[in-house]
């Protein structure tokens, strides 16, 4: 689709870093940070080149920034989601708070336009080690995933911070983001023309069915 830059009220110097930043997302997971010219990422962005320096000190300092805004769109995607979850000692909220969070999540990366670029920014840049990576880690990763792991050990019974758990909440999500990044294939192979709401119900069930089978399969007996 084509690309389109912020047009909401506000400062021209936001919208244009704003528009830098969106314009950085989807070249730098197109593309790659190297392969990325700042006179492509200005044109797209409809902005002087010069900007780019301006706003940010350089294309390095883009590239942070960009994995910076990332990392706080999905975190709003989720974090209200999983700061008002108390699901006390009950495993059962904790497997239906986890199954909010993790639709939610689907939600978000399926149903959003801008869920394509972020998914691909994510996808080239975590494999990178470096400021970018440790940015988006430390302030995406590691905190959701620390969370998602309290929830689904207490509703299997298991240590959160097991192998089991960790390598269980990493699949789960996995899940998620490969729907997003192989929208292509899933869509021609189920010969969708689109992905739309009834699609996007669809693979939620699935995953659903996901969730539930792994709990139900590692759920530690009452004694």
């Amino acid at each position: 689709m084509p690309f389109k830059p912020p047009t909401d009220s506000g400062k021209a110097g936001d919208q244009t870093r704003m528009a830098l930043m969106m314009a950085g997302v989807r070249l730098f997971g197109a593309k790659g940070f190297e392969a990325t010219s700042t006179r492509e990422i200005a044109a797209l962005a409809n902005a002087n080149i010069a900007s780019i320096a301006y706003h940010f000190g350089g294309k390095d300092g883009l590239r942070l920034a960009c994995a910076e805004m990332v990392a706080r769109r999905i975190h709003n995607a989720v974090g209200p989601a999983l700061q008002t979850i108390d699901p006390g000692d009950d495993p059962a909220a904790a497997q239906q708070a986890f199954e909010m969070v993790m639709m939610g999540v689907a939600d978000f990366l399926l149903g959003q336009a801008e869920a394509q670029d972020i998914a691909g920014f994510l996808v080239r840049e975590l494999g990178i080690p470096g400021g970018v990576f440790d940015a988006v880690y430390a302030e995406l990763i590691l905190p959701v995933h620390r969370s998602l792991c309290s929830l689904l050990g207490l509703a299997t019974g298991q240590d959160p911070e097991s192998d089991l758990i960790r390598l269980g909440a990493f699949s789960i999500a996995g899940q998620v983001i490969y729907f997003r990044i192989a929208h292509v294939i899933v869509a021609r192979r189920m010969e969708w023309q689109s992905a739309g709401p009834e699609e996007i119900e669809r693979i939620k069930t699935v995953l659903l069915s996901n969730i539930r089978a792994f709990i139900a399969t590692n759920r530690k007996p009452v004694p």
